[in-house]
Parts: C-alpha cells; sequence; structure tokens
C-alpha cells in the first residue's frame, strides 16, 4: 500500500520548536493534512513521544516512535523505530552531555500530557551534539531493530554533506528537503532517499511529505521499508 508520510517533526521538547507544537497536536494536524503517518522527532530525546503515540491511536494516524541525533560532529541523524521500547534502549545507550539548559538563550523544552498540559521542562541541553560518532548511529539503531537516516543532507548546517562531503557508507538512507537541488540528489542517487518537512511550526508538518510503498500501516512496515529499501 501507498502511504503518505512525515517523519520528521520538532515538538516543543525541541528548544528551537514553537510552544504550539505539542505532540497531540501535531498528531491531529498530520490527520487533518491527509497523512497517514508522522514521527515526533526531537532534539537528543524522547519525551514526548508516548504521548504521541496514545494520540497516534486516537486518530489514527501511524507514530514511528522517533528521535534527532546530534552526534559528535554536530551531524543531525534522524533514528526511527518500530516500537517505543526498542526507541527507548537506544536512547539509553548513548552518552548525553550534561550541560543545563537556559531558556532565555536557547529555548523552552516543554514536556506535554495527554491533555496539552505542560508537565515539565527539560533541564538537560538538548541542541548540542552526543558523545557518540556518526559512523557508530547505524549500527547501534539496527541493535535495537531500528534506522538512522542521514538528516536533511541537502541544508549547510548540520548535514552530513557539509560537514563531512559525502554521505558515508554507512547509511543507506538520507532524508531531502524540498529545496534540494539536482545536484544534492544526483550526490545521494545510491540511497534510499525520503523527503519530511523537518517540522517546528504546526503550519509546515507535510509540507514537505512523502509517500512510499508499505506492506502495511504499520511502524515496523515503514521501518522496515527503510531498511531494505522495499
Amino acid at each position: 500500500m501507498k502511504i503518505k508520510y512525515d517523519l520528521h517533526v520538532h515538538s516543543a521538547l525541541s528548544p528551537c520548536a514553537d510552544d504550539d507544537m505539542t505532540p497531540v497536536t501535531i498528531v491531529g494536524y498530520a490527520k487533518l493534512s491527509g497523512l497517514d503517518a508522522v514521527a515526533v522527532s526531537d532534539h537528543n530525546a524522547i519525551g514526548n513521544v508516548a504521548v504521541a503515540l496514545a494520540a497516534g491511536e486516537a486518530y489514527g494516524v501511524c507514530v514511528v516512535p522517533a528521535m534527532e541525533l546530534q552526534t559528535a560532529e554536530d551531524i543531525h541523524v534522524l533514528c526511527l523505530f518500530d516500537t517505543l521500547a526498542h526507541l527507548t534502549a537506544f536512547f539509553e545507550a548513548i552518552d548525553f552531555q550534561k550541560i543545563g539548559n537556559r531558556a532565555d538563550i536557547f529555548g523552552n523544552q516543554l514536556l506535554y500530557d495527554e491533555d496539552d498540559n505542560v508537565v515539565g521542562n527539560e533541564p538537560r541541553l538538548l541542541h548540542i551534539g552526543a558523545n557518540i560518532a556518526v559512523d557508530d548511529v547505524p549500527e547501534l539503531a539496527k541493535k535495537f531493530g531500528g534506522v538512522a537516516v542521514a538528516a536533511h543532507v541537502d541544508r549547510e548546517e548540520n548535514s552530513m554533506l557539509q560537514v563531512l562531503g559525502e554521505v558515508i557508507d554507512e547509511y543507506a538512507a538520507v532524508e531531502l528537503s524540498k529545496h534540494a537541488t539536482d545536484e544534492h540528489k544526483r550526490l545521494v542517487a545510491d540511497k534510499i532517499v525520503i523527503t519530511n518537512s523537518d517540522a517546528h511550526w504546526l503550519d509546515r508538518i507535510g509540507t514537505a511529505c512523502g509517500t512510499m510503498e508499505v506492506a502495511e500501516l504499520s511502524a515496523k512496515a515503514i521501518v522496515q521499508a527503510l531498511q531494505t529499501g522495499k
């Protein structure tokens, strides 16, 4: 079956995202936008994923457990998993820097419940590289049944092409934005390519979504498609 997806959306847990980006609102907006699948993929954090999964059950939207990891080289990697348990195990296996956030400088890092109430503010600064090398991420994700995607490789900031000059062999899948040029597409012609919005505001959700063929509408089937290219 063919599905419409946006697998890179930031909730208000990411310091660079708007405070209106609650996990429930994101999933509801995805439904209204005609998406079949969405992923709340915050910077170096997974605290709003469980609420998003519950919202997905309520709205009939497939929510893929996810996180956007920032590596030691400051490269962004979209990490997608079939279950919250596997995402959590992956998250707990990473050594994150313990530097406190300054909300007045970097922005809020908000946690929400299923009624859109703020229930916490993550104290650890999330917009900073973790203590893991970019070439080690795919194998760690695979260990927990997930897939690592080189994020927004056509961007000038925090992209693998910008930092390393290439997409390394360890990455079979890459993400392009709607602004990707023919040259960007040529550089990743041998990769599995997905297109996402990288939305930080509600009206961006689904603006650069993609389609893919999957065996069924589930996080497991989506992850398997990205792992195998089938």
